[in-house]
């Protein structure tokens, strides 16, 4: 009878302690999804927003208008999907975006705003990452 009650005992302990141990999914982990969907969707108009600062700030104007032109282009491929989602969202990062590109094609583009209007381009990029 000790045995039988000790392996009960030692049965059920181990059932408590390794269900403590699995990973219970949190009500957070599909907006942390959803969010890293939206980031991964952002990342690459973020990262040709900042090749052509990068290469404005070289002074290296072609490659700057060059990465400004890549991103005009991307941005324009994806429009589609992008406004159906959030077309408000869409129309502001729409015109963040172009605010950016427009200096940075300029013949003599002022530095503090091109800097001003990248700021405000990847702030509104991150809106769509955080809906």
């Amino acid at each position: 009878m000790k045995r039988i009650a000790r392996w009960v005992m030692f049965t059920a302990c181990g059932t408590i302690a390794s269900s403590a141990q699995e990973p219970k999914p949190t009500p957070q982990a599909r907006p942390a999804a959803a969010a890293q969907a939206a980031d991964d969707t952002m990342t690459p108009y973020r990262k040709l927003a900042t090749d052509a600062l990068q290469a404005f700030k070289a002074h290296d104007m072609p490659a700057a208008k060059k990465k400004a032109r890549e991103l005009e282009v991307a941005w324009d491929t994806q429009e589609k999907a992008l406004r159906k989602k959030s077309p408000d969202l869409w129309g502001q990062i729409d015109k963040a975006m172009d605010a950016f590109i427009k200096p940075v094609q300029d013949k003599s583009p002022d530095p503090v705003k091109v800097q001003t209007a990248y700021d405000a381009f990847i702030a509104k990029l991150q809106l769509a990452v955080k809906e």
